[in-house]
């Protein structure tokens, strides 16, 4: 009896780090049918000592269950009380309990209770099905490239950016709050280059998230072509243009930018043939009149477009 024991604890302990392992290799890749679903969830505004939180995990888990993502992506504002750590290992579990791939860009309030940025990606590479990382040594924390393979080869059919749009200014006369920078910029511009040239020079249809909106969101205010609810102005990322719409526009390769931040906006419309959007505020405890929820974005292989 006890040798049987120890055998099923070793067969036990040998399938959870299997799958410990293949969560945190997990590849990222079009279904069969040739699509890639993403959720994209935003501001949860968690409080670890909050009844409501109970609310953000149905809605989460709800969305989870009836849409069946290939990735989910936090974008932002997502633990934002003390103790940020017990706040991040609590969201994170979620994902690790519907084992779905998820990663995360940072918003303003990300660092404000008790931690850095570097901390909490610290905690994240720690965790089941994350797929996220603190990136290359740039300005912010959390500027990264997710290539998604085509369903039936290795090649990379489309990519997604996550980039860290920081959080305030040194210098509060610029503006409220900080901008995507210039190093940030040409780390993405590199990447783009790298993924087109393996496409044979043609751009691989691509994705932005970030969390703070970029000046140009401004631009899809008041067009006929623009769709959802905006109830509130652009809070953008400063006064200062930092380029890097221009530098989308210029590459050609991403068709949307998913932005958080602003609560009561979830529109969407077209700038320069690019796409701006807001998520759909996740969190109980953020303030707001919208609905919990979340923004799906489904890609199409072969296609530059996306249905959201």
């Amino acid at each position: 009896m006890k040798i049987n024991s120890l055998i099923k604890f070793l067969i036990l302990i040998l399938l959870l780090v299997s799958e410990q392992v293949s969560a945190q290799n997990k590849t990222l890749e079009f279904r069969k049918d040739h699509t890639f679903k993403i959720a994209q969830f935003t501001d949860l505004h968690w409080d670890n000592n909050s009844p409501k939180c109970k609310q953000t995990i149905e809605t989460i888990r709800l969305v989870l269950s009836a849409e069946k993502p290939d990735l989910v992506i936090l974008t932002g504002d997502i633990v934002t009380a003390v103790s940020a750590k017990a706040g991040w290992l609590a969201v994170s579990q979620i994902f690790m309990d519907a084992k779905v791939p998820w990663a995360v860009t940072l918003g303003n309030h990300d660092a404000e209770p008790e931690i850095t940025r570097d901390q909490i990606f610290e905690i994240l590479a720690t965790r089941s099905y994350f797929v996220g990382s603190k990136g290359p040594d740039l300005y912010g924390c959390g500027n990264y490239a997710l290539p998604i393979k085509a369903s039936g080869d290795n090649s990379v059919a489309a990519a997604i950016y996550c980039l860290d749009s920081n959080d305030y200014p040194k210098d509060r006369k610029i503006g409220h709050y900080d901008w995507i920078r210039y190093d940030q910029i040409g780390w993405y511009r590199k990447i783009s280059d790298e993924f087109t040239a393996s496409n044979k020079q043609t751009p691989v249809p691509s994705l932005a998230f970030f969390h703070i909106p970029l000046l140009e969101f401004n631009n899809i205010i008041g067009k006929e072509t623009t769709i959802g609810i905006k109830n509130e102005s652009v809070a953008s990322s400063s006064e200062i243009n930092s380029g890097l719409f221009a530098s989308l526009v210029e590459k050609k390769d991403v068709m949307g930018v998913f932005v958080g931040h602003d609560h009561d906006n979830n529109c969407i419309g077209i700038n320069h043939d690019i796409a701006l959007a807001f998520g759909q505020v996740t969190g109980a405890d953020a303030y707001g009149d919208l609905e919990r929820g979340s923004r799906i974005i489904e890609l199409h292989e072969g296609e530059f477009s996306f249905y959201t």
